[in-house]
């Protein structure tokens, strides 16, 4: 393998989101709970995944939790005109 392919290949697994990665799922939520400086809620809110499902918390549910966070918080910032 060249060099121009090495470099492709290291893009492309750079770029590559595993949806199925419970690790990675949990990075973009602590990024989201980060960005909106509640940096202390990622064990809060795994813990409320895992006593609303009665299971383990997965991606999926990681992630679709991340998203009604995210619009939840937004609206609230649109609501009381919080301006960042």
């Amino acid at each position: 393998m060249n060099l121009i392919e090495q470099s492709v290949e290291q893009i492309s697994k750079e770029n590559f989101r595993n949806y199925y990665d419970r690790e990675q799922a949990e990075e973009e939520l602590m990024d989201m709970l980060q960005s909106n400086r509640l940096f202390k809620m990622k064990d809060t809110t795994l813990d409320f995944i895992k006593k609303l499902t009665g299971q383990s918390d997965n991606s999926f549910t990681i992630r679709e939790t991340g998203k009604f966070l995210s619009n939840f918080i937004n609206e609230i910032k649109i609501q009381y005109e919080i301006k960042e």
